[in-house]
């Protein structure tokens, strides 16, 4: 992974999220997940809970690199289809079986615009408008491919100890 920074304009108040604009380069991954369709603040919760109940001792623990969250919106479709969030884990090989309702893909290599979320999830609604507008600003151009959350710490963190990395992928 490679990275270069440049500093941007101020953060919104109340939004813990790093004001630098990071441009690193992703090595590609194997990713297993569920996907669901619609708003994602709606969509996320429900997809995490059922991604686990899916996969709990189904995967082999000691495999997972770790865990994140894909979003896009697809411009071929309106209304709530346009939506397409995916919850799941990153793991080191392919899993032998991938448990029934799950699916499993290789993330390519890529490069994206980096940003540190320190909070609760509920402000990732906030974030991303800044992060798209930090780029349109610095004149950095946006590739189509899935935006990736990449959580750093559980679910069992305190809310304001939670560490997101907000990774959009860029030309």
């Amino acid at each position: 992974m490679t990275a270069s920074v440049t500093k941007t304009s101020d953060v919104p108040a109340g939004l813990n999220l790093t004001s630098e604009l990071e441009c690193i380069s992703l090595d590609p991954a194997l990713f297993v997940y569920l996907e669901k369709l619609g708003p994602f603040a709606k969509t996320a919760p429900s997809a995490w809970k059922e991604f686990w109940s899916l996969a709990e001792g189904q995967l082999d623990h000691s495999q997972i690199t770790g865990m994140a969250g894909l979003s896009c919106i697809d411009e071929t479709k309106t209304g709530d289809a346009a939506f397409k969030y995916q919850a799941g884990v990153f793991l080191k090989r392919e899993p032998g079986i991938v448990p029934n309702g799950l699916q499993v893909r290789s993330l390519k290599e890529g490069k994206y615009a980096r940003f540190l979320l320190t909070g609760p999830y509920s402000q990732l609604s906030a974030a991303y408008p800044f992060a798209f507008s930090t780029l349109e600003k610095a004149k950095v151009a946006v590739r189509k491919d899935f935006c990736i959350e990449k959580y750093l710490n559980g679910p069992d963190t305190p809310q304001a100890e939670l560490r997101t990395e907000i990774l959009i992928p860029i030309s």
